[in-house]
């Protein structure tokens, strides 16, 4: 069935802020779009920085596109009735969020549907979403159940906070609002304001009302705001609830990411959370011990607790943010955070605690600080890693702390394979 949208002036309107986001993401979608088209050993070498994913460059080769191809396949079969991936008594958001996110990134994607008639200056009834790519209807059911889980109003539940499970809590949320900004980069939608405007102009309108652009993009701007207090007013990070009591660094980082992406869709986000979020993940290096150096503590408070996994996490928040040691201080901790990781390597590779969280994150820290010798040395080894886990059926073995689901490990396995095709914006360098 097609997605409504009322059809009269009581509608509400696409605004030149929602617009103003689109060539941003129409790049993105073409070059999606583009991978879907070329024959495929040419789509992977050409989905991201043509200059960087050549054939002999070593980022992108026909075994790992060949894995990515098999993971997609597995995720799309594995998804529920009802649009998500895992269980209640695990990690439902967080699988669902993570597994649409990664068949995102290998082309499928959801667009806005076409305008079938305007109804007056302000107002037009669309037709149903565009899908592209062979498992956008995955896509699409996974984007919906995220949605529906932010603007539903639920009693005794926070209102915007993504939750239907046991586990996944604030890592889960940061996770679901990350999606539903990439997915929101190609529905468009209208400004948050007209639509609370037209929720709150009659009796009996709710959010299932709207097109479903307009549904992630309520949904997304209200993620947002549970984001936005749960911060911790005493350090800047975030813990496990969607209340300020108190923090942790790979919560941090996940919100981060969320709210990076969410502004660069058009949501607003404050200018004092980020500030104070990046001064949270600053001010978690340590700096005083020799063995240690460089590296960044789960705690702001804990500095002797660091490891690989949360020092890739930590840069990947500075590169996200467009920091490339572009303020004073920058540079050094950037320096001496990739020479951490550089003393770590070998240990994360072969580590059974939190193994998909640390490639994940550390094929993007390597990525995009765009170091040669690390590009040379060390992507090729991640990757190689990464597709030995992988099982004949297409997904991936949990491996360790990563266990939970096998969900959870395949949607990481194949997100790291496509970090160097910058198909989704967050791996895009700044």
């Amino acid at each position: 069935m097609a997605d409504r949208r009322l059809d009269s002036e009581e509608s509400p309107s696409l605004t030149a802020a929602a617009r103003a986001v689109a060539p941003f993401y129409r790049a993105t979608l073409l070059a999606l779009a583009g991978l879907l088209l070329l024959p495929a050993h040419e789509a992977v070498a050409r989905g991201g920085r043509s200059s960087s994913l050549q054939s002999d460059s070593g980022l992108v080769n026909l075994e790992q596109r060949r894995s990515i191809e098999r993971a997609q396949e597995w995720i799309a079969k594995a998804q529920q009735p009802g649009g998500h991936w895992g269980e209640e008594d695990g990690t439902k958001v967080a699988d669902t969020a993570l597994s649409t996110l990664a068949l995102m990134a290998g082309g499928n994607t959801v667009g806005a549907g076409r305008t079938i008639r305007v109804t007056g200056p302000n107002s037009r009834v669309e037709g149903p979403p565009q899908l592209r790519g062979p498992h956008a209807r995955a896509v699409l059911e996974g984007i919906r159940y995220l949605a529906r889980k932010a603007w539903e109003d639920v009693p005794g539940k926070t209102p915007g906070y993504i939750q239907d499970d046991t586990t996944s809590k604030m890592h889960g949320h940061g996770f679901a609002t990350l999606a539903l900004a990439q997915a929101s980069g190609n529905l468009g939608g209208t400004d948050v304001r007209d639509i609370r405007a037209w929720l709150k102009g009659g009796a009996g309108r709710d959010a299932s009302q709207l097109s479903l652009a307009d549904q992630v993009r309520w949904g997304l701007a209200r993620a947002v705001r549970v984001i936005e207090r749960a911060q911790d007013p005493d350090s800047g990070g975030w813990l496990y609830d969607p209340i300020p009591n108190g923090h942790e660094g790979s919560m941090t980082v996940t919100q981060i990411h969320a709210l990076r992406a969410a502004r660069d869709v058009g949501i607003a986000v404050s200018d004092v959370t980020l500030r104070r979020a990046y001064n949270y993940v600053r001010g978690s290096q340590n700096l005083h011990n020799r063995e240690l150096y460089g590296g960044f503590a789960y705690q702001k408070t804990n500095k002797q607790r660091v490891s690989y996994s949360l020092t890739a996490a930590a840069l990947s928040t500075f590169f996200g943010l467009g920091r490339y040691g572009d303020e004073k201080g920058d540079t050094k901790i950037i320096t001496d955070g990739m020479k951490f990781l550089d003393r770590r390597f070998d240990d994360a590779l072969h580590t059974r605690q939190w193994f998909y969280y640390g490639v994940f994150y550390g094929a993007q820290a390597i990525y995009q600080q765009n170091d040669a010798r690390r590009l040379r040395e060390q992507w090729p080894r991640i990757r190689a890693q990464v597709i030995a886990q992988q099982q004949t059926d297409g997904s991936f073995n949990p491996v360790g702390g990563d266990g939970r689901s096998r969900e959870y490990s395949t949607a990481m396995g194949c997100l790291t394979l496509q970090v160097p095709l910058e198909t989704l914006p967050i791996f895009q360098r700044r």
